[in-house]
């Protein structure tokens, strides 16, 4: 066993946003944890979200890796700037990072751009043996003379080969708290350019075998599960195949969510397999209301087959989340046609992101200079944060939240109910109270909309310059 103890911190977020209802720590950090364990590392884990860090104690630590998201990367600064300097050599990670790694290297002393089972166990054993950095690949840091070194890109890790995530490195969570994610893949072969999932994990997916999903699925399945790949139906032989698995091992838990494609719900064998195995709800990226926009964004569905995707999962007793963007060129006309759209085929709830230009997608590429801000915390989605052509940012804004309370009213929520999907009064009261929440805790930032940023749409013949 090796003398250095390493802590790992998942960073949170204090302000409303779309899982506030049904936080679920990502797998990242558990997995981690394990891998190292496995190595002969000591190791604890903590998520923010879950309770607060102790700051002293982390100084007690040789080594302590923090990651995050775009929007949380602030809470993440805060806590490294904490510990930098005063004790243990500070690590961070995530998507974020990986794209803005000098950013980040005024914060921290390493910064694993990638995927992190190989290059964090690499460092840490380089860091204890005082060994080179050179061969590790994945690395970011600071030269001697203050410039930004980076290793070269990280080799995919062979993602059947992880152990499962270890939740008990983590003292907040007891055995009989697990948390009821599954993770089952890495990758997308689809390039959506508000995703930076293909830039982080490769377009090629990598599966865990299904003995092992079997096994993650045994402490929970008393439980509501959630799948939490990126697609979890983008495979659908191997879907199906895990799916009578489960049924065959006595592995079907008390009900399932994940995250699914349209033409996925065109699959009436796979359909069927969900509902023997208790598939409450599927979170369908549907995005657009416009066939051109769809095309625009790189998705793979046409338009017209995501009515026949509704119909067949309301038909097999499955419920429907669905997932829309606002692009960049659209008016708040076009949110209250997404909302119509959701009324008129009873999608049982919805969410509506604006086009976010997250580091590492093409969105950023294409879009980085109509960013209103760099002020991280609000590059969740919900936030308007760069300037459309047809309308203000503060249009675009109030458009979303208005069309959103329109579909969370409250004469909608109580009128939701559906035999076999009466669980829809209960979602649709959660999505009532987070919008008119969100709102009431953003009052500040619609004002800056309003009155600091840009009043005027971008214009049209830089954004077609832009597109070129």
């Amino acid at each position: 066993m090796s003398s250095f103890r390493i802590a790992l911190v998942e960073s949170g977020a204090s302000s409303t946003h779309i899982f506030s209802r049904t936080y679920l720590p990502r797998t990242g950090i558990p997995t981690l944890g394990a891998v190292l364990k496995e190595k002969g590392f000591a190791c604890d884990i903590w998520f923010e979200t879950m309770a607060p860090v102790p700051q002293n104690l982390l100084r007690t630590y040789d080594i302590v890796g923090i990651g995050s998201t775009s929007s949380t990367i602030p809470q993440a600064y805060r806590l490294a700037d904490a510990m930098k300097g005063k004790g243990p050599i500070v690590v961070m990670g995530g998507p974020h990072v990986t794209f803005m790694p000098d950013e980040a290297l005024n914060h921290c002393d390493y910064v694993v751009m990638g995927e992190g089972e190989g290059t964090l166990p690499a460092l840490v054993a380089a860091l204890e043996s005082k060994g080179s950095l050179e061969h590790i690949k994945g690395l970011a840091f600071r030269s001697a003379d203050g410039s930004v070194h980076r290793t070269g890109k990280a080799d995919p890790v062979d993602f059947p080969r992880l152990p499962s995530p270890d939740y008990s490195l983590c003292k907040e969570i007891s055995p009989r708290k697990i948390p009821p994610i599954i993770t089952t893949s890495r990758g997308c072969p689809h390039d959506c350019t508000f995703c930076s999932v293909t830039t982080m994990f490769g377009k090629k997916y990598r599966f865990k075998e299904i003995d092992q999903v079997i096994a993650e699925l045994q402490p929970v399945l008393t439980r509501s599960v959630c799948f939490g790949d990126d697609n979890f139906f983008a495979h659908p032989v191997r879907t199906k195949a895990l799916l009578r698995a489960m049924i065959e091992r006595d592995s079907v838990p008390l009900r399932w969510s994940g995250e699914m494609a349209v033409r996925a719900g065109l699959d009436e064998e796979l359909l069927d397999l969900m509902a023997a195995t208790h598939c409450r709800i599927v979170y369908v990226g549907i995005e657009s209301v416009n066939p051109e926009t769809l095309k625009s964004y790189g998705k793979a569905h046409q338009f017209e087959a995501t009515a026949r995707c509704i119909d067949n999962l309301h038909r097999y007793g499955i419920g429907i989340h669905g997932m829309f963007v606002v692009d960049l060129d659209d008016t708040p006309e076009t949110i209250e046609k997404i909302v119509d759209y959701a009324i008129e085929t009873d999608i049982d709830t919805i969410q509506i992101c604006s086009l976010t230009p997250f580091p590492g997608t093409e969105a950023h590429r294409k879009h980085g200079a109509r960013l209103l801000h760099n002020d991280w915390q609000y590059f969740d989605g919900m936030h308007v944060v760069a300037r459309p052509t047809r309308c203000t940012a503060y249009e675009l804004q109030t458009g979303i939240v208005d069309s959103l309370k329109r579909f969370y009213s409250p004469l909608r929520v109580f009128s939701s109910y559906r035999r076999n999907r009466g669980w829809r009064v209960k979602y649709r009261a959660g999505g009532h109270v987070l919008i008119n929440r969100w709102a009431l805790e953003n009052r500040g930032y619609l004002s800056r909309l309003k009155n600091d940023y840009y009043t005027e749409p971008f214009p049209v013949k830089e954004a077609a310059f832009e597109a070129v």
